[in-house]
């Protein structure tokens, strides 16, 4: 159990290097000037301090601070590092580690698909929240008060997990979850209807990416090439239009 713990610390320690949680500590605003208060042991005691238990006083995480660093502080010093700075410290920290993990590639895509570089899902969700939180995340469909937030997730075939997560107001339009930049060169998104608009595919192959979607109900596409043939009496039908009833999705069309 012991050197159990003793590789998941290493581990931690090597996504997290000290050089790197100094820099984001003083980049979302938790240290201005270095004084009692060490960006990288408060990280740490917030993160291992918990062990199995699920509940912990900021009195006994002092404690657990005063003795890793070797010192005494002050309530007042304490209590007032636990601001909106830590926060957004801490996010930085969860995004660093899903993007550590991404970048890890456990997976390989199969032979038919050996040209991408990866194979991207992109996918969102409401997840309710207790109502007091409903001045800051209000609750678009709801007929009393309450509270929620839309998850935005992109997953990774590669990394078999997250490569992104991302938190929205529940009223948020589905397109503005997504900004496509160079992170889609040379791999595949899948996307449902939400995200369904000319202008964000065109983004997609500017950017060197591909991309799958349904068609809506009343898109009239252009049939550009096939790229499977089919046995028997079978219709060409490269340089035709498609209906969506025959053609259900489709991977980098002209727009027309």
């Amino acid at each position: 159990m012991v050197k159990n713990s003793q590789i998941i610390v290493q581990d931690l320690c090597s996504v997290f290097s000290t050089d790197w949680l100094r820099k984001t500590a003083q980049e979302t605003g938790l240290i201005k000037r270095e004084r009692k208060i060490d960006s990288v042991i408060i990280f740490w005691v917030l993160v291992l301090g918990f062990g199995v238990r699920l509940q912990r006083t900021l009195a006994s995480l002092k404690r657990d601070y005063e003795k890793a660093a070797d010192t005494s502080l002050s309530d007042g010093s304490w209590y007032e590092r636990f601001t909106p700075e830590l926060v957004s410290f801490l996010k930085k920290c969860v995004s660093h580690a899903i993007e550590h993990l991404a970048q890890e590639q456990n997976r390989s895509l199969n032979e038919r698909l050996s040209k991408f570089q990866d194979v991207l899902i992109q996918d969102s969700t409401l997840v309710r929240l207790h109502e007091t939180l409903s001045n800051k995340w209000p609750a678009a469909r709801s007929r009393k008060v309450a509270a929620g937030v839309k998850v935005s997730l992109l997953v990774s075939a590669i990394a078999d997990g997250p490569k992104r997560v991302s938190l929205f107001a529940e009223s948020t339009n589905e397109l503005k979850t997504l900004r496509i930049g160079p992170w889609v060169k040379e791999k595949i998104l899948l996307i449902d209807l939400g995200f369904y608009k000319h202008h964000l595919f065109a983004k997609i192959k500017e950017n060197g990416g591909f991309f799958v979607s349904r068609l809506k109900g009343n898109a009239y596409p252009l049939i550009i090439d096939v790229n499977r043939t089919w046995r028997g009496n079978s219709i060409d039908a490269k340089g035709k239009h498609g209906t969506v009833p025959k053609i259900s999705y489709f991977v980098d069309t002209d727009f027309r």
